[in-house]
């Protein structure tokens, strides 16, 4: 019995570490998605044992309620987790490399695997996704229209969460260079990046 009684101690008090710690990101996620969003918005991160049972290939999601635009969006424990470290990093050395490509002579099909993109994609793409799903925030159903707006807003969120405007600029482009490998809906002709980081305006 003291055995088990010890076990069950341990697993409240990790589920409480753990709900708590989520929360704090939570908060200091939403405090940069109403940034973008241009007012009060939430952030709900996905759960431990939600992400176990999760077989679908989202990394975040908004629902559009009738009538109004949403209050909050969702993200994949994964990508959450991404974000926290980023924002606890003093340093983000693995975007370094991105600021020394030459981003008009660089190819999807030979760059995407490259070890340098390898290592920064993760946390390129988290803070993408909390950029496109912020633009859905401000009332942009378009999948094409809130990925244009959510690369343009790249530079300014690295910086907001930590890294440098070069690092931000970078992954900007970077993330733009990986529109060839998105699914067709959240792909569109044109979108021009701003040379200094900064949120699009509304």
């Amino acid at each position: 019995m003291r055995v088990a009684a010890v076990v069950i101690v341990v697993l409240v008090a990790a589920w409480g570490w753990t709900t708590c710690s989520r929360h704090r990101t939570e908060q200091r996620l939403a405090t940069v998605a109403s940034e973008l969003a241009g007012r009060k918005v939430g952030v709900k991160c996905q759960g431990f044992w939600a992400s176990m049972v999760d077989i679908g290939q989202r990394s975040g999601e908004v629902d559009f309620p009738p009538g109004r635009p949403p209050d909050h969006m969702f993200l994949v424990r994964g990508v959450c987790g991404r974000l926290k470290s980023f924002f606890d990093s003093r340093s983000h050395h693995d975007l370094d490399c991105l600021t020394s490509i030459d981003w008009d002579h660089w190819s999807f099909d030979d760059g995407f695997d490259a070890p340098c993109e390898r290592n920064a994609r993760g946390d390129a793409e988290a803070v993408n996704t909390l950029a496109h799903e912020s633009m859905h925030l401000r009332g942009i159903q378009s999948e094409s229209a809130a990925q244009c707006l959510a690369i343009q807003a790249d530079a300014w969120t690295v910086a907001r969460l930590g890294g440098t405007p070069d690092q931000g600029l970078a992954v900007a482009r970077f993330v733009l260079a990986l529109q060839p490998g998105v699914p067709p809906e959240y792909q569109f002709s044109s979108c021009p990046l701003p040379t200094t980081p900064s949120i699009p305006p509304s």
